[in-house]
């Protein structure tokens, strides 16, 4: 049930950069989170669940259902441990349910939801498509990139992408519609930019629903740039890139501003990984707000309750409430 007054935010993204921030803003009890999550994973488990059984890819989901679950520690033991047998080795205990939830309820939405129910989750995690569907991308050398984990290797060779298509193209799911009819504010990133952030705005439907949608919006920059293609990319740049997708300008921009020390930019180099820092002319856009988001130095990973802060501030600031 949504809380008197609370702020109804949506969030898009997917991979490891979305949970970051969840877990941060679901502590907030005046925000009602919804995620709108990514569906075109082609890798590793969930990748196996997808080719052989027809199941939705569960890997994003279950990330953001664990951000957001009420107690994190017993949702991670749930959902991460990984089931060893002879016939289905591998599996997740998280990936599993999803599936025979998907089989006892035959909808992937109401598995989804009865999963949350379990965990507790303080929001709610929705598929941005109900259809299956595959990632592509055509680069500036004409050639072709099918499934998320080819793109990415697109990228990581250096070539750059000119347009990211679904095939086939599929509608989004009247319930992500519906989230972003109803928000106050929208949050996109942090994530894989290019598969796991702009990905979400690829199924019929979601542009013209955020372009109708007066709520502002919020571009949260990646800690690391993925790709020598990518490398040398402003975070103006890239949310440029981002307008472009979604078809209307971004109220906010928040970006980290530490860098890390030699040793973690080297090791991260060394695997086409870049730090992304402002520039003198991304200071100039009065639009960006930045902070020391990046604490662990052990890891590339968004400090959950720092950006949280940073999101909850912007949000009172561009919606003119008192502070959240």
């Amino acid at each position: 049930m949504r809380i008197h007054d609370s702020i109804r935010v949506v969030c898009f993204g997917g991979g490891t950069g979305m949970p970051s921030l969840l877990s941060g803003l679901k502590h907030n009890p005046l925000l009602d989170i919804t995620a709108i999550v990514d569906m075109f994973d082609s890798g590793g488990s969930s990748g196996i669940l997808r080719d052989q059984y027809g199941i939705l890819p569960p890997g994003d989901i279950l990330r953001c259902l664990l951000a957001l679950s009420e107690d994190e520690v017993y949702a991670r033991k749930l959902l991460l441990k990984r089931i060893q047998n002879h016939h289905e080795p591998g599996h997740t205990g998280g990936n599993l349910l999803l599936y025979a939830f998907e089989k006892v309820y035959g909808n992937y939405l109401e598995a989804v939801d009865a999963l949350a129910q379990i965990l507790s989750v303080r929001g709610r995690v929705i598929p941005v498509t109900l259809s299956p569907s595959t990632l592509c991308a055509r680069y500036t050398d004409s050639s072709i990139s099918k499934k998320e984990t080819n793109v990415d290797q697109g990228l990581f060779e250096g070539k750059e992408i000119a347009e990211l298509f679904l095939d086939p193209p599929v509608q989004a799911s009247c319930e992500a519609l519906a989230a972003i009819a109803k928000a106050d504010a929208i949050c996109v990133g942090p994530g894989s930019f290019y598969s796991s952030v702009l990905s979400n705005f690829l199924p019929a439907g979601i542009r013209d629903a955020v372009q109708e949608s007066r709520a502002p919006i919020i571009c949260i920059a990646n800690l690391l740039a993925e790709g020598k293609c990518m490398k040398d990319s402003s975070i103006m740049e890239l949310a440029r890139i981002i307008e472009g997708m979604v078809g209307r300008k971004v109220s906010a921009i928040i970006a980290n501003n530490t860098a890390p020390t030699r040793e973690v930019a080297a090791a991260y180099g060394a695997e086409q990984k870049y730090p992304i820092l402002p520039t003198e002319s991304d200071h100039a856009d009065p639009r960006l707000c930045t902070a020391r988001l990046w604490s662990d130095v052990s890891i590339a990973r968004h400090d959950s309750a720092r950006l949280a802060s940073v999101v909850t501030f912007l949000i009172s600031k561009l919606l003119g409430r008192s502070k959240l």
